[in-house]
């Protein structure tokens, strides 16, 4: 038996009467979420996209074990937080990890990031990611800068190459890597992972974002370190051992929605 809703066509001024309806309702709703964010009601929520060409390449240092406190206190931040160890892929034993992540972004923020972050505990004793520092190809905002100033971020792929340079000079970070025809296949632990739920800058604000499978079950590959080469004359260089413990390649798109400064109130 044929169900007469499902087989009834929709006519041209129908679907002009409902793209009417839409717009309207919808702005309305806009518009009142908006006055709510303005009057301190909600949370604003805004979308971004970690693109996935150029792909997004995380290079994992581990800390060196004399160095941790002596970052610490480098770094000031409040004693509300306590460095953590971390697993970073699901086959892992926890260490103390550095992670510099660079991405091409779209959304939010635009242009290409670049991002170092320790792993800490909040209130909650759980890990989350921390910006230490933050770099971007065009201005942004950041809630510790406030304005955060265009610099020199190049990550681009040209062919089965990635070139990627943070900063000029002595004091930049150059990775090439070349990659091979196949890579291995590897997934991020789940604290890795949910260290993103909430995403702190060195002053305790912190970001609250939320994100489908394109992270929790990311598609990621790991690069072997004989097909990366590194110069690194970056103020991070000194606390980290030489090489890499791990350098992943995202090979996928990744969507967010975030509330940004989420526990500025």
């Amino acid at each position: 038996m044929e169900n007469p809703v499902l087989t009834k066509n929709l006519s041209r001024l129908g679907r002009l009467g409902r793209n009417i309806i839409k717009r309207f309702i919808y702005s309305q709703m806009t518009i009142f979420s908006g006055l709510k964010i303005a009057f301190g009601k909600d949370q604003p929520l805004v979308q971004f996209t970690v693109e996935n060409d150029p792909p997004s390449i995380y290079w994992v240092y581990r800390i060196k074990s004399s160095e941790v406190d002596t970052l610490l206190q480098k770094l000031g931040i409040s004693s509300s937080f306590s460095i953590s160890p971390i697993k970073c892929l699901g086959t892992d034993e926890p260490s103390y990890f550095l992670a510099l992540n660079a991405y091409r972004v779209s959304g939010l923020v635009k242009g290409v990031r670049a991002e170092w972050s320790i792993f800490v505990k909040d209130s909650s004793n759980t890990p989350r990611y921390m910006i230490v520092d933050a770099r971007s190809s065009v201005g942004s905002m950041d809630p510790v800068d406030i304005i955060t100033k265009s610099s020199t971020v190049i990550h681009k792929r040209e062919g089965n190459v990635i070139h990627t340079q943070i900063g000029e000079g002595e004091d930049a970070f150059v990775s090439t890597i070349t990659l091979p025809e196949n890579l291995q296949s590897v997934h991020s632990s789940a604290e890795w992972v949910s260290a993103n739920d909430y995403i702190y800058w060195m002053n305790g604000v912190c970001d609250r974002t939320f994100y489908n499978a394109g992270l929790a079950d990311t598609k990621q590959s790991l690069i072997n370190n004989k097909d990366v080469v590194i110069k690194d004359g970056t103020f991070w260089a000194q606390f980290v051992e030489p090489e890499p413990v791990y350098v992943l390649k995202l090979n996928n798109a990744i969507e967010f929605v975030v509330s940004p400064w989420h526990n500025v109130n």
